[in-house]
């Protein structure tokens, strides 16, 4: 079974344009934690026109057995699987880029497209095929949000092309990213989607770096080959029934020693005895995930649609093309983590992220806001909240963020809104090509030689404070309170069960947003409490 993979080539490259430097950025190594992430999946199927349940237009349930195919590998589940359970799984959307509902399948008739229904996608040009763009351009949703799958009838002109292909995170195209599978491999047992899945979380193939039969350098496994060291070097092997590694000259190591599997049982492979990965490469996937595909943890597409957005804002227009230079690389505030590309990778100007990419803040608390322009390069970075909800960002203290540099942080605190609870607010982040005028919240700008950059929006859901009491005690004394505070007039506020809690006249009026008596306070307050309720 040969799976192949498209692999993203990743270096420094330095232009002539002034101040533009595309730069390898290695991955993340932080102490990673064993957190099951599910992941959110949308898979597209790209037939001819025929019936579903014809050979290029699997059926639902062929899909959904694809689908557990895939978990059982990486979740190990079963007693022929081996290695670490990798804790990320996948599973089809519910929510779609619309905020629709959604099973997670989409079935388009490809024919519309040119050389499709005779020669199928190509990514390498082959005469007679067509172009992966203009197919994943009938069905593609965000690579921040969902791992695009396309169902394909052939690949490359071969309608038994015995695989798929997939593209690297790193420096990613939001036009190509995803995984391409030829509609063959769709079932319950195929292992190509477990492999090519790899390959989307950053695994390169075991026997990565050898040529024609020679053994890759193996001085140093974490900068040779594979890049990890719990993988023995190896040659492209797809008999199983070897035991002599060609590149020692010596048995295989026992990978896992339950089942005597070696590297010819890793998913990374091209052999046919595929079962499973290491605990290296379950730490490069996870490294991955969480520094360059981030969106998929934090994506609502596993949530079910809510019907509620953020009041309509101005679409951003730019004065300059799309730009291989300028964009939001990446956005950090609070629990949204997006890590994407340029305006040309991205092949926009404007990205909506509001439907599922949304974070609940509580007021008067503090976040951070970090936005990195792309390759770091000199931006106009600009981040405007519409604290309420008007639509537009002129109101005070909406710019939270107003820089010229290439990655750029501020400190938000969350004031008083007035908006009812649970109501989504916009977050508009801001990133322009610095050689042209200072960009607003609806205009870009840039110049004719690097190209404008990018507007990206948010959700923010702002709650209000939320306060206990801590140990018995006066209204007005911090010490009584959790926040070490006096609470305000939006704040909610629980006295715990066996404390008491006074406010007397001599303090004068005291507020609060919503008041809650846990069984066992006591609260003593006469007239002197007003209550809110602004939500």
């Amino acid at each position: 079974m040969k799976l192949c993979v498209r692999e993203t080539l990743l270096a420094v490259f330095i232009f002539a344009y002034p101040a533009v430097i595309y730069s390898q950025s290695p991955l993340q190594n932080p102490q990673l934690n064993d957190t099951l992430y599910t992941l959110p999946v949308v898979v597209h199927v790209i037939n001819t026109g025929t019936p579903i349940g014809s050979a290029d237009n699997p059926d639902d349930a062929s899909i959904i057995a694809m689908i557990d195919n895939l978990n059982n590998a990486w979740r190990k589940n079963g007693p022929s699987f081996g290695g670490p359970d990798m804790k990320i799984q996948f599973q089809l959307a519910v929510r779609s880029p619309s905020c629709g509902p959604t099973n997670g399948i989409n079935r388009i008739n490809g024919s519309v497209v040119p050389n499709y229904a005779t020669g199928g996608i190509t990514n390498i040009n082959t005469p007679g095929s067509a172009d992966e763009v203009s197919v994943k351009n009938l069905s593609r949703w965000p690579n921040t949000d969902y791992i695009n799958i396309w169902i394909v009838n052939k690949i490359n002109g071969d309608p038994n092309y015995p695989g798929g292909y997939t593209y690297f995170p790193e420096l990613n195209s939001a036009m190509t990213d995803g995984l391409v599978l030829n509609a063959s491999v769709v079932d319950a047992t195929n292992k190509t989607i477990a492999h090519e899945m790899g390959h989307h979380f950053y695994l390169y193939h075991t026997f990565e770096g050898y040529s024609n039969q020679i053994c890759a350098a193996n001085t140093d496994c974490l900068n040779q080959g594979d890049l990890i060291c719990d993988t023995e070097p190896c040659l492209l092997e797809t008999d199983c029934s070897n035991t002599i590694n060609s590149c020692t000259g010596v048995s295989y190591q026992v990978a896992d020693a339950t089942h005597n599997y070696t590297v010819l049982n890793n998913y990374m492979g091209y052999t046919n005895c595929q079962w499973m990965f290491t605990d290296g490469q379950k730490t490069r996937a996870r490294s991955a995930l969480f520094t360059y595909r981030p969106g998929l943890i934090s994506s609502g597409a596993l949530t079910t649609p809510t019907g509620s957005a953020p009041a309509a804002a101005c679409i951003p227009t730019a004065a300059f093309a799309l730009s291989p230079y300028y964009g939001i690389q990446q956005v950090d505030f609070n629990t949204i983590h997006i890590y994407s590309n340029t305006s040309l990778a991205d092949n926009s100007f404007y990205v909506d992220r509001t439907c599922n990419q949304s974070t609940i803040v509580i007021e008067a608390q503090s976040y951070s806001l970090t936005v990195t322009g792309s390759y770091l390069n000199p931006h106009y970075i600009k981040a405007y909240i519409d604290y309420n909800n008007d639509g537009d960002f002129n109101d005070a203290g909406e710019n939270v963020l107003d820089d010229l540099n290439g990655s750029s942080s501020a400190i938000v605190t969350i004031p008083a809104t007035g908006v009812p609870i649970y109501t989504p607010i916009r977050m508009r982040i801001v990133a322009d090509n610095p050689g042209g005028s200072t960009p607003s919240a609806c205009q870009l700008f840039g110049n004719s030689g690097g190209g404008s950059g990018q507007v990206e929006d948010y959700a923010l859901i702002i709650i209000p404070r939320q306060i206990y009491s801590i140990a018995s005690g006066a209204w007005n004394v911090p010490a009584t309170w959790s926040c070490n505070c006096i609470p305000q007039n939006d704040d909610e506020v629980t006295v715990k069960a066996t404390h008491t809690v006074t406010i007397t006249s001599a303090m004068g009026a005291q507020q609060c947003g919503k008041l809650i008596l846990d069984p066992g306070s006591i609260f003593n307050a006469g007239d002197n409490l007003k209550i809110i309720g602004t939500h």
